[in-house]
């Protein structure tokens, strides 16, 4: 495997060779990871160039090419292209290509630019122009999170959850596996999630760091309400599923009540006694 210094030379050495290519910035600096990833985005004066495979044998033996801004193009600004690709080394290249304009706007954190599936971490290693200002920021700052709810964002939330609730229970008595699991591991998870990052960040009382899609949540909650959220990812077995969805409803109601106290908000124990009510009569009426 090439080590970190192979590989930007050989990433310049492209770059220092290609007209359209007026600066390059390197945006993988993440803690503890190790650099077999590399990711930079090019600044570039013809951005349609880049729709084409123009990275076939720049930067070794390349075994897969992905093109990220073609599958979700809705996730990419104009005038951005994303190639994203492994090599037979084990190295991993991305290279956002992009226009001065679209960079900057990302750079600054403009709407619809943030995006922590990329970070936000930049160290300018080539301006062939001077044409970017002074870019350097190591550390990642997306993935801080310090929010609290508003009481009516709140209770949408807790309805909104025990709607998906309900919605997941029926597919599991249904025994329609792949939308019961889409409704636990999409619908149910993205609320549960966002109860827990609440929950976190009042009991901390400062900005925590989620990390890269909330991975840091092992490190922020306590031994016990970890081992109580990892009880919420089951097997496929129906039984299990169903212990899921106990987990879930426990998890909820501890994070949740404890949201609503620190907030002065109700929780609304009446809604929650009796939507698990009804779906025990639904599994009960199963049987």
């Amino acid at each position: 495997m090439r080590n970190e210094k192979e590989v930007i030379q050989t990433v310049l050495d492209v770059a220092d060779n290609d007209e359209a290519v007026r600066a390059v910035i390197r945006t993988d600096f993440l803690p503890k990871r190790k650099y077999e990833y590399y990711n930079f985005c090019f600044v570039v004066n013809d951005t349609e160039k880049y729709d084409r495979n123009v990275f076939e044998k720049c930067f070794g033996e390349r075994i897969l090419l992905y093109r990220g801004d073609k599958n979700y193009p809705d996730l990419f600004p104009n005038n951005t292209k994303a190639h994203l690709m492994v090599f037979s080394d084990a190295i991993t290249i991305a290279i956002t290509v992009m226009d001065r304009e679209a960079f900057l706007a990302r750079y600054n954190g403009e709407k619809g630019h943030e995006n922590v599936w990329i970070g936000d971490t930049y160290q300018k290693i080539l301006d062939k122009d001077g044409m970017l200002p002074e870019i350097e920021r190591l550390d990642e700052k997306q993935t801080w999170y310090a929010g609290k709810p508003s009481e009516e964002e709140f209770i949408g939330t807790c309805n909104e959850f025990w709607w998906v609730m309900k919605t997941f229970a029926e597919y599991t008595l249904r025994k329609e596996l792949p939308s019961a699991m889409f409704y636990l591991n999409v619908s149910v998870r993205d609320l549960l999630n966002r109860m827990i990052k609440w929950y976190l960040f009042l009991q901390a009382g400062q900005p925590i760091d989620m990390g890269i899609l909330d991975s840091n949540m092992e490190k922020l909650m306590s031994e016990e309400l970890f081992l109580l959220y990892k009880q919420t990812y089951p097997t496929a077995e129906y039984v299990r599923i169903w212990d899921a969805f106990d987990a879930v409803v426990k998890l909820w109601n501890v994070t949740g009540n404890a949201v609503a106290g620190h907030c002065g908000y109700d929780y609304s124990a009446d809604t929650e006694k009796q939507m698990l009510s009804l779906i025990k009569d639904l599994r009960e009426d199963q049987n």
